[in-house]
């Protein structure tokens, strides 16, 4: 599961890359000027805040969560599109109308804080959640990081094309998540059904014999201790 879970940290981590390395210095800095850089970047953990209280509402089933990242995919995706499909000065020539740019990336933000994470604790419960987050992480501050040094000798158009195609595969990867997820709960259900019907075969009838196929298996062996064929 982590395998296909990381994409989604992965492309977080190249899109918000986006933003600080190329859009706050060849767009808004050579449009609006430097001194807007700093109000333009803190659109981006402002609209996520604001974003997370739908989402926590949102994600409070799998299949909310599901919604949740595949809304975070769809959001870094046009963020992609945007990038390839437009030219630096086109993107200068919006001045401040470049805001809705950071409030996408805002959102996807939002997703990847509180959905995406809360995925991961359903996914790798208890103990396992702690090496699930050190793998999030990893994935997106190594994406993050590559992605910084990259851009600095490729194109925007390079750069969304980039984008575009983790966003592509991370919108899958989360359908394949779920996949096996259910499959798996699946399975574990049906090997429930199977201890079950084999305690109630093979129970005999006396003293503490079960009454009920409902009970508990270890407290069928508990009961049953000499009964049990």
């Amino acid at each position: 599961l982590m395998r296909y879970m990381s994409t989604f940290n992965i492309l977080f981590g190249v899109s918000l890359a986006f933003a600080d390395q190329y859009m706050n210095a060849e767009i808004v800095a050579e449009s609006l000027g430097v001194r807007t850089v700093g109000w333009m970047t803190a659109l981006v953990p402002v609209t996520a805040v604001l974003g997370s209280y739908p989402l926590s509402i949102l994600g409070r089933t799998p299949s909310g969560k599901r919604l949740g990242l595949w809304v975070g995919g769809s959001i870094f995706l046009i963020v992609g599109v945007i990038a390839f499909s437009s030219t630096p000065d086109q993107l200068r020539g919006l001045r401040y109308g470049i805001v809705f740019m950071y409030i996408l990336l805002g959102a996807g933000r939002a997703v990847f804080e509180t959905t995406n994470k809360a995925a991961l604790v359903d996914f790798f419960p208890g103990e396992e959640a702690t090496a699930a987050f050190s793998n999030l992480h990893t994935w997106s501050g190594l994406a993050f990081g590559t992605s910084f040094i990259v851009y600095e000798y490729i194109s925007q158009l390079a750069m969304g094309v980039i984008i575009f195609l983790i966003a592509i595969l991370s919108i899958v990867s989360i359908w394949r998540s779920y996949a096996i997820s259910d499959e798996t709960a699946l399975a574990k259900e049906g090997e429930k059904v199977v201890v079950y019907d084999k305690v109630d075969r093979s129970v005999v009838s006396g003293p503490g014999a079960m009454e009920s196929v409902e009970i508990g298996t270890m407290s069928v062996v508990e009961q049953q201790n000499s009964h049990v064929v």
